[in-house]
């Protein structure tokens, strides 16, 4: 860690040369013509009183909390309801966005290949069932191994 970084949280150390005040002991460093390690180290000995070292410039630290993380949050997707008709859209929401973003919608509708309800994971690309070719998800009265529902 370089000598101008506090130990603890990493942010800028405030230092002080004859009454000037710099915000880091490198930007003190750059100004007298001294190395960082050079300020670093005269703030630390008594035999320079006008070098002073005033710790950390005050921020709170930032930590790793999974839910102010901006990426790799998962899709919020609603569950699936009874047929309704098509009454209802319901969106699928990324939280990867502040505010988050419309992905795509679902619900149930009519293939328009053969008519059957079916609901859809996106009701305005997938408009046919999967038995008709399409990915709209499962007609109602299709099992997936092929039989039909009596």
């Amino acid at each position: 860690m370089a000598a101008s970084t506090a130990g603890t949280n990493g942010h800028a150390v405030a230092v002080e040369v004859g009454g000037v005040r710099y915000p880091s002991a490198r930007q003190a460093a750059q100004a007298l013509g001294l190395s960082p390690n050079g300020v670093s180290s005269r703030c630390h000995s008594p035999a320079f009183p006008d070098y002073r070292w005033l710790g950390a410039t005050p921020a709170k630290r930032q930590v790793h909390d999974p839910v102010t993380v901006r990426m790799g949050r998962e899709l919020i997707e609603p569950a699936r309801w009874p047929n309704d008709g098509g009454a209802r859209r319901m969106p699928v929401m990324d939280t990867n966005f502040d505010p988050p973003r419309l992905v795509r919608r679902v619900g149930w509708l009519r293939c328009v290949c053969c008519g059957r309800p079916h609901f859809s994971e996106d009701v305005a690309r997938a408009r046919m069932c999967v038995e008709c070719g399409g990915s709209g998800g499962w007609a109602v009265g299709v099992r997936p191994d092929g039989d039909t529902l009596t």
